[in-house]
């Protein structure tokens, strides 16, 4: 699911499975198994597990919870909103799990798999959904996050530091995409910002600064770029760590 879409090829920090996973795992592949498939019903151990890891990435990323800030401030309200995308989106990617987990019952001519050849597939299933794409979700979580905290700062300042400059990390490893943005210098309200504020992609390591003055950027000047769909919004402005247009939303 998440291919080329890197600007460096490391996360920030590695994921361990938390003690006792395994083995709800396990009993969810037999759950599947006796019952031949799922209702449509999500387990609730592994969502609250991947959403642990999540927040958990959203907390670092942000700089503290919920209760690190006063009720009902800029910051706690958006850390709400974050925490909640979190929840949903946790709920959804156990949902595809177990769909993609039930597919997996039967072999190439439809008829059901011994009941270990489905734990071996199943079991690559969960590596894939909880150790390979739970890391690259955990670093848009942090990533996400420090940019929702600056969109607080940001909002705060608009009066006294009105612009906004586009800065992406300048080396082998920076993608097109970023490069063609970097040095866009706009007001904090320009519709630029609705599209191309960061992250723009899975690991993408752009950030902004903001300017009290500046060489605004002519319109006829702004440049565009190819980003992926999912990431053509202003996340950090509408309270988001994962868009609506992810794959597990649309499934």
């Amino acid at each position: 699911m998440y291919k080329g879409c890197c600007d460096h090829g490391h996360g920030i920090e590695e994921i361990n499975l938390a003690d006792g996973i395994n083995a709800i795992l396990d009993e969810m592949i037999l759950n599947i198994y006796n019952l031949q498939g799922t209702d449509g019903s999500i387990n609730e151990a592994v969502t609250k597990h991947i959403s642990d890891k999540l927040w958990s990435g959203v907390v670092k990323g942000f700089g503290g919870d919920l209760a690190s800030f006063d009720f009902d401030t800029p910051d706690y309200n958006m850390l709400k909103a974050l925490k909640e995308n979190v929840w949903q989106f946790s709920s959804a990617k156990n949902y595809s799990q177990m769909r993609e987990l039930s597919d997996a019952l039967l072999d190439a001519n439809g008829n059901l798999k011994s009941f270990e050849e489905f734990r071996d597939a199943a079991r690559l299933i969960n590596d894939k959904y909880l150790k390979t794409w739970l890391k690259t979700e955990y670093d848009l979580a942090v990533n996400g996050a420090q940019m929702a905290s600056k969109w607080v700062r940001i909002s705060a300042d608009a009066g006294i530091l009105p612009l906004l400059q586009f800065d992406a990390v300048l080396d082998s490893q920076t993608t097109d995409l970023c490069r063609g943005l970097d040095g866009t210098i706009l007001p904090i309200d320009h519709p630029f910002w609705n599209r191309f504020y960061p992250p723009n992609h899975f690991n993408c390591r752009s950030t902004v600064r903001q300017l009290p003055s500046g060489t605004v950027t002519q319109e006829d000047k702004i440049p565009s770029s190819e980003i992926p769909p999912m990431f053509q919004t202003n996340l950090g402005k509408r309270g988001l760590i994962f868009p609506e247009d992810h794959p597990y939303f649309i499934r």
